[in-house]
């Protein structure tokens, strides 16, 4: 799940974005990529980091354990003192509600908005009915993100709620960050009335706020559009995936993300070329974005990008380390839960519970499963 309250709980996009980056130029040529084949280790010459996998993939039994391992850090990492953490452990719980739904009631009542409003929209997803009580009784929230999120579960949940408040929002005087929260709700709630609104909403009151902010907005307003059936500004999306300015790349990330979410797989291409390209000195893209990429890429149906996690699995940042456990849930391989519960280990809280989360989801996939949501 894509969360945009993760901005709200300090991390934007649920991603750090690089700075550092040079030679990505916004005249580059279109890349045009011969196969999808091409989407391998040793195309990118990076160091085989896959062949740390060259020991048997662990048996089913032994799958199971490192599952239950899994659940286990998302119980702990519901009692953080992290917020942060707690919010994505909500996330996790929520790939479970019939193990975990009493993390997602605790969320309700957790004392920050950002938290509350991650366990709201981890409760809709999974439609986790025994939430609706919770949900009810946060409508009149003093947090925009809470009241946004309670609408999207009611909404999922079947219960009665006046959406109508989205509008308002939407195109209101209210920040930008809740104004995308809202953009992003209504693609979720898919009431095709709202289209006209959201086209508007891109270009009016925004003269005043930060570029990065209106960009962010900008795309959670086409992405919306798109769920909603108008393709549209799909082009527009895929234009973001080539940042021309180092502070570019948060858009490009958020861009790789939607197109992941859209199922937009005319750009599978794409994201193969920009996730291996290098510039006239060798540098590849930020990580950041090479695991964005790697991860629309599986949701596009091509589950070779696990070598990119491979890659970073080690990296010294733990942001970096986070999402590339985040891959491995969507690539969903055997061979890459140990991995996985090395990571379940790491120093970091973040790290433990998003690869926990992940072997929920690999674990499921694996075993024919079908997620919640």
């Amino acid at each position: 799940m894509r969360n945009r309250v993760l901005a709200f709980l300090g991390c934007a996009a649920g991603l750090s974005v690089a700075t550092s980056f040079i030679g990505c130029s916004s005249h580059q040529p279109k890349p045009q990529v011969e196969s999808q084949a091409k989407f391998t280790p040793t195309a990118t010459g990076t160091p085989p980091a896959a062949d740390a996998h060259k020991a048997p993939a662990p048996d089913a039994v032994k799958l199971s354990q490192i599952r239950e391992k899994a659940l286990q850090v998302i119980e702990e990492s519901a009692s953080s003192p992290d917020g942060q953490v707690r919010g994505y452990a909500c996330e996790g719980a929520s790939l479970v509600p019939n193990r975990l739904g009493g993390i997602l009631l605790k969320g309700f009542d957790d004392p920050m908005p950002g938290v509350k409003a991650m366990a709201a929209i981890a409760s809709g997803r999974s439609k986790y009915q025994p939430a609706a009580a919770k949900a009810s009784s946060l409508t009149n929230d003093p947090s925009p993100f809470v009241r946004i999120s309670v609408i999207y579960t009611l909404s999922k949940l079947g219960k009665p709620i006046d959406p109508s408040p989205l509008a308002g929002y939407l195109t209101g005087s209210e920040p930008l960050p809740v104004r995308s929260q809202s953009a992003w709700v209504i693609g979720e709630i898919g009431n095709r009335s709202a289209l006209a609104m959201l086209r508007a909403a891109a270009v009016e009151n925004i003269a005043r706020s930060r570029p990065l902010e209106i960009q962010i907005f900008q795309l959670q307003c086409g992405e919306a559009r798109v769920k909603l059936g108008d393709n549209e500004p799909i082009e527009g999306i895929r234009a973001a995936l080539f940042p021309a300015r180092p502070e570019d790349f948060e858009t490009a990330v958020l861009a790789v993300q939607i197109i992941g979410e859209v199922k937009d797989a005319r750009s599978m291409d794409q994201l193969i070329y920009l996730s291996e390209y290098r510039d006239a000195r060798g540098n590849p893209m930020p990580a950041e974005f090479r695991l964005a990429c790697a991860t629309a890429i599986a949701k596009l149906g091509l589950d070779r990008g696990a070598f990119l996690a491979d890659e970073y699995a080690k990296d010294p940042n733990p942001t970096i380390r986070q999402q590339a456990a985040s891959v491995y849930g969507y690539t969903a391989k055997p061979e890459h839960f140990p991995t996985l519960e090395a990571l379940m280990n790491d120093p970091s809280p973040m790290v433990r519970i998003v690869a926990a989360s992940s072997v929920i989801r690999a674990h499921a996939r694996l075993t024919g499963e079908k997620l919640p949501g």
